[in-house]
């Protein structure tokens, strides 16, 4: 197994995957409608971008 140079000089100083029983747990997640506006701006801008080289080709 190979180790990694960060991790070996780090040491034991990485945060554990061990859940703390004390803290509550995040369930569920919710995006926010400006996550979801953004996200779906992004994709459309995208999509012209690729419709509109594909046209000039």
């Amino acid at each position: 197994m190979n180790i990694d140079p960060i991790e070996a000089e780090l040491g034991e100083g990485l945060p554990s995957n061990v859940i703390d029983d004390n803290e509550p747990n995040i369930v569920n997640i919710h995006p926010s409608n400006t996550w979801d506006t953004w996200r779906i701006k992004i994709v459309m801008s995208g999509f012209s971008q690729s419709s509109a080289s594909s046209q000039n080709t």
